[in-house]
Order: C-alpha cells, then sequence, then structure tokens
C-alpha cells in the first residue's frame, strides 16, 4: 500500500460534474462549475415525484429526493448552445462527496454574460434522486493483485475512494498497490481518515 498519497485531499478525488443524456450516452457538461459547494437538500418525495415522473419518468430509479442549484461557467456560446439544446433531458451529477444523482433541470435558467458577452454565467435548479446502485467511479485496475487473496477487498476500497487512484492530482494512474509491503504512518492516518468521511457522508445520508 505504499502507493497512498498523503497530499491528496477528498476534493482531489471527488470533484463536482454534471453530465446529460444526448439519447445515447451521458456526455459531460462542457462547463465549469462554479457554485460554492452545498449538499443538495432534501425535499418532498410526493412533490418531487410528480415532477420527475412527468418530466423525465425517474420515479422509482433511486432514493432520497433532492434539490440542486448550480451555476455554470461557459467560456464560448457554442459550449452553452452545446448543451441549451438537451436541457430538458435527464442529467447525471457527482456532487464533491463523491455522491451520484440522477435527475432534471427545473424552472428557466438564469443567464448573465460576461467579458463582452464571449462568457456566459448559467444558474439552474435541478430536481434529483440519489441513485440506488453503486456507481463505480475508478477504471484503473491494479496489475499485481490478480492472484493475491486480497483482490476483491482492494477493488472494492478502492471504486469507494478509499485507496489512492491517482500519484498526484494531475490524474497519472497508479499501476501498483504492492499488497505485500508495510503500510506507513501517513498512509495509515490518511486511510483512516477517508474513511471517516466516507462513513460520516453514509450516515448524514450524502
Amino acid at each position: 500500500m505504499t502507493q497512498q498519497n498523503t497530499l491528496l485531499s477528498e476534493d482531489a478525488v471527488y470533484k463536482k460534474k454534471l453530465f446529460y443524456d444526448n439519447g445515447s450516452t451521458f456526455v459531460e457538461v462542457n462547463a465549469k462549475l462554479i457554485t460554492e459547494y452545498k449538499p443538495p437538500s432534501p425535499s418532498l418525495k410526493t412533490h418531487v415525484n410528480q415532477t420527475l415522473a412527468s418530466s423525465a419518468g425517474l420515479v422509482q430509479n433511486g432514493t432520497s429526493h433532492y434539490n440542486a442549484t448550480l451555476t455554470l461557467l461557459f467560456y464560448s456560446k457554442k459550449e452553452y448552445a452545446d448543451w441549451l439544446q438537451f436541457i430538458g433531458s435527464q442529467h447525471k451529477y457527482y456532487d464533491e462527496k463523491g455522491t451520484v444523482y440522477v435527475g432534471i433541470i427545473t424552472g428557466e435558467p438564469d443567464i448573465r454574460t460576461a467579458e463582452v458577452q464571449t462568457k456566459y454565467i448559467v444558474t439552474v435548479g435541478l430536481s434529483l434522486v440519489r441513485k440506488q446502485d453503486f456507481e463505480y467511479r475508478y477504471k484503473t485496475k491494479f496489475i499485481d493483485i490478480d492472484s493475491h487473496w486480497a483482490r476483491e477487498y482492494i477493488n472494492e476500497m478502492q471504486q469507494l475512494g478509499l485507496i489512492a487512484t491517482h500519484w498526484t492530482s494531475d490524474g497519472e494512474d497508479v499501476d501498483y498497490f504492492r499488497p505485500d509491503a508495510p503500510i506507513t504512518r501517513a498512509e495509515t492516518v490518511t486511510l483512516l481518515m477517508r474513511t471517516y468521511r466516507h462513513v460520516d457522508k453514509l450516515l448524514r445520508g450524502y
């Protein structure tokens, strides 16, 4: 476990992302999410069920109904137009805690321009449901654990974000887990803190 990077914060592992369904797959919205982080707030199930049922058919697709407000910065009119044509489609949102939501845009977007109308700042509301099934965030596979007895445990903890997947925040993949190497005190503290945050997230329903 010697690849554990103590310099990576939780924010380096989980980053806010918004995707839209273009009819065949989910495509990431080509904009920067500039909203100050606030977890999606719970909302009355009956009201949200009616909204989602009529707009996207998402009822029973997840648990815990939420509302969220996001502000997106588009760097060009084309980037904004590319997303605008799919604004009514189903969206998928990854929050900073690593929770996955699916839902729809609600209400009219608030649109502002910046820098001689070359950039667009768009604020939108979303009605969301939290996905029931765990969705893997990491595709990196360690190449030295295929025959190791702890392979399944290692993979599961990696998918939960408890084990570092990158050496640095530049996204360089970690290929070796080194399952039989000793753990350092720094790695122990990092793992315990990530575990604490993960359990706290589950208890709070995020």
